[in-house]
């Protein structure tokens, strides 16, 4: 297996990019790190191409190997320690990182639900909802124009492997909301002027839920084509809740009433 000992290798300034967004659309790739997430990748429907493992981490590439089965495309390397943490975004890398391709999943389905994130700008928001997305079993989650790289390494962290596992799905010009509420799904946004207590709201059928930017809400774009308004209720009295807060008791909401009705 081969050592790279140089930071000019071709390899690493190739992946290096990958650190950058406008790499990662131009490539249509993007990097993981730590054995757990590698492993969720492998075990994904989502083509890795490319493994690198720390010089201090190959003692553990055995196990890796013999847990994982890495297909004859698979490049597996060996990396000088100094050189493999220029190329890892962690304070304290695990020893080993991934490249991924991008996976196109196309899936407008014709009953379910879905999540929308409308120009939201934390990462760790947005990873926190794909997770409860897909532990709640939602159709996808819409992204917006404006809405942070789903491909940060901050929002993957977050997402603990629920990325590979749930359609994402990138909506600038809006043609995919618009779809869907042509299929006969309700768009739910939250309000607090001419809404209804989200909990008399009935989200057994159809429907989007939309999740706004941490400081303005939601735009007044999808707001004007909203099919349902709503709030939380909140007898505290606070001003507001976190955005991937609000999401999920809305998702989960959303199954409890689900469940009642099996």
């Amino acid at each position: 297996m081969e050592l790279i000992q140089s930071k000019d290798n071709a390899i690493v300034k190739e992946v290096r990019k990958l650190k950058e967004k406008k790499y990662r659309n131009e490539k249509g790739q993007f990097l993981v790190e730590g054995f757990r997430f590698v492993e969720e990748a492998l075990k994904s429907q989502f083509d890795v191409p490319l493994v690198l493992i720390s010089e201090k981490a190959e003692e553990k590439l055995q196990d890796f190997q013999n847990k994982n089965r890495l297909n004859d495309k698979l490049k597996l390397y060996i990396v000088k320690e100094s050189i493999f943490n220029t190329l890892c975004n962690t304070e304290t890398p695990q020893g080993i990182l991934a490249v991924v391709n991008k996976k196109s999943i196309n899936m407008e389905a014709d009953k379910g639900f879905y999540i929308l994130v409308d120009r939201l700008q934390d990462p760790g928001n947005l990873g926190t909802i794909i997770r409860s997305a897909h532990a709640a079993g939602a159709s996808g989650v819409i992204m917006t124009k404006g809405t942070v790289d789903v491909y940060n390494d901050k929002t993957l962290r977050s997402t603990m492997g629920s990325i590979f596992n749930i359609a994402i799905i990138e909506d600038e010009d809006l043609m995919v909301l618009d779809r869907l509420r042509n299929k006969g799904f309700k768009l739910v946004v939250s309000s607090l002027e001419d809404s209804k207590c989200f909990y008399e709201t009935d989200l057994t059928g159809n429907f989007i839920i939309a999740v706004g930017n941490e400081g303005n809400g939601i735009s007044d774009e999808i707001y004007s084509k909203a099919d349902l308004k709503v709030k939380i209720p909140m007898p505290g009295n606070a001003e507001s809740l976190n955005a991937a807060a609000a999401a999920s008791i809305m998702i989960f909401e959303a199954v409890r009433q689900r469940l009642t009705i099996e």
